[in-house]
């Protein structure tokens, strides 16, 4: 008993002159927002471990680093952390590292560690984290997801039918935060111009030089909150009007760089009217070497989206070039820009899938090759026949240093769209192998994807097939409410 709670020794062989046994009996460790506690129980002298029932391996630093810490003393004794004694209702931590408590009873006085232990991760293999979204809006038509300060961001736009008679719709562009992934709350950011919202549908959010960064979108299915109309021009012309991007340190303020955005294409600056062109929704978007890279998405005019076949990089996010992509020999190339996945990855940029011009029923112009380039600039071409994946577009990457994986997308063979129910792994960007899904995944386009801790994390996306020459989500797709995740490994 003495050994197990705090190490003492006895003094002697007579039990009258044993000295009391102060210590910790027995604890508990419980995630912020959590339903489930774990139980500590002492492991050695002064140490306290949940070693027989180890946090999951998915609990995010976030959520442990206020996590609630409850302990069961010895008699007649206190313990305390920071000088604050350890009551009934716990006391919060930081359980990202040892914890020190004090127990003093009997006049005596011993020193306590306590160790979160995680469970080591699986090998492979993906788990249905949710299946609704909690704390999101309903009718969701667009989501993206980045890590940001330690916590999960997530960028939506929703809609709602306010009149169906007079065909009045409102969408709304909210930011929200979750410290698990599982649960959201929404975030009340402001911009710095006047009565402006962040993106749009097709935007997206990430971090650059420490900084949260939301870029793009179009606002074409209803009024904002200030009473803003969709974007049109000339009646039914859908138009996306102006450049988009917008910057935060605290993801709460958000300045607009529209006004100091500057965009040089082959050494001649663009007019200020012509930035619009850049501003490409359903883009993909990747850091490379401290250079931010903008590919591919969408453009819309005369009525409808078409591919938007641009490229930009930039050092500080407002003074920007474009990139001509060439091959290893100098001759321009072609980047497909409807749909691909641009990524970073083992120190070079990736591109994967995508949609060479458009789709048809009379011709195969899915993209079959994988790129790469350690510059943005020249691109190699690493496979020229993916069999595993040929022809898929709209899939989502997740990627740390060590391993990516591709997830979903949908594919166009034999005049067929068909949503991908796979999941691929690779270790260098060239060989893919596929994992196995359960049954629960049924596939799903552009979902929103994000790197926590050990985990790679999936948030929804399109759970029906596309439709249109360019594939773009319109009204009839469905968005997805399912959170998968798996490990990084």
């Amino acid at each position: 008993m003495t050994l197990a709670f705090a190490g003492l020794v006895l003094s002697s062989c007579n039990s009258d002159d044993d000295e009391p046994v102060v210590g910790i009996q027995s604890g508990t460790i419980t995630p912020l927002g959590s339903s489930v506690s774990y139980t500590l129980s002492p492991k050695a002298t002064g140490v306290l471990e949940n070693t027989t029932d180890s946090v999951a391996w998915d609990v995010t630093d976030a959520v442990l680093s206020e996590a609630t810490l409850k302990v069961t003393p010895t008699l007649n004794a206190t313990v305390t952390y920071n000088g604050q004694p350890v009551g009934a209702d716990g006391v919060v931590v930081n359980a990202n590292a040892p914890i020190n408590l004090t127990v003093t009873g009997e006049g005596r006085t011993v020193a306590y560690t306590v160790n979160v232990v995680r469970a080591k991760s699986p090998a492979e293999g993906f788990a249905k984290k949710a299946s609704a979204f909690n704390g999101l809006p309903a009718g969701i038509v667009w989501m993206d997801v980045t890590v940001f300060k330690d916590k999960f961001y997530a960028y939506v736009v929703s809609t709602k039918i306010d009149d169906a008679a007079a065909n009045k719709t409102s969408e709304a562009y909210q930011l929200f935060r979750s410290n698990d992934g599982i649960t959201w709350t929404e975030v009340d950011y402001k911009v710095d111009a006047d009565k402006e919202v962040l993106g749009g549908e097709g935007a997206r959010i990430f971090v650059f030089k420490d900084k949260l960064y939301v870029y793009g979108g179009s606002r074409l299915r209803g009024t904002d909150k200030y009473g803003n109309g969709p974007e049109l021009d000339w009646g039914i012309m859908q138009s996306v009007k102006s450049w988009r991007m917008y910057c935060s340190s605290d993801g709460e303020s958000f300045q607009s760089l529209l006004s100091t955005t500057k965009i040089t294409d082959k050494g001649e600056p663009v007019a200020d009217w012509g930035l619009a062109s850049y501003n490409t929704p359903y883009a993909s978007v990747a850091v490379l070497n401290d250079r931010l890279f903008i590919q591919g998405g969408y453009m819309y005019a005369m009525g409808q989206a078409q591919s938007g076949q641009k490229f930009i990089s930039t050092t500080d996010g407002v003074n920007w070039t474009t990139v001509n992509p060439t091959t290893p020999a100098g001759e321009s190339l072609y980047l497909p820009s409807m749909a691909p996945k641009m990524f970073a990855f083992k120190g070079k940029l990736w591109l994967i899938g995508g949609v060479n011009g458009f789709i048809d029923s009379d011709s195969d112009k899915g993209n079959k090759k994988i790129y790469s380039s350690t510059d943005g600039q020249t691109w190699k071409v690493e496979v020229e026949t993916v069999s595993a994946f040929s022809n898929l577009y709209q899939a989502s990457v997740a990627a740390n240093d060590k391993v990516a994986y591709l997830f979903g997308g949908e594919s166009f063979l034999d005049a067929t769209r068909t949503l991908s129910k796979a999941v691929y792994r690779s270790y260098d960007g060239v060989t893919w192998e596929k994992i196995d899904m359960p049954a629960a995944f049924t596939g799903a386009r552009y979902s929103a994807v994000a790197t926590m801790g050990q985990a790679a994390w999936f948030f929804g996306g399109y759970n029906s097939v596309s439709t249109g020459y360019y594939a773009v989500p319109g009204t009839k797709d469905t968005y997805g409410t399912d959170t998968w995740n798996a490990a990084l490994k």
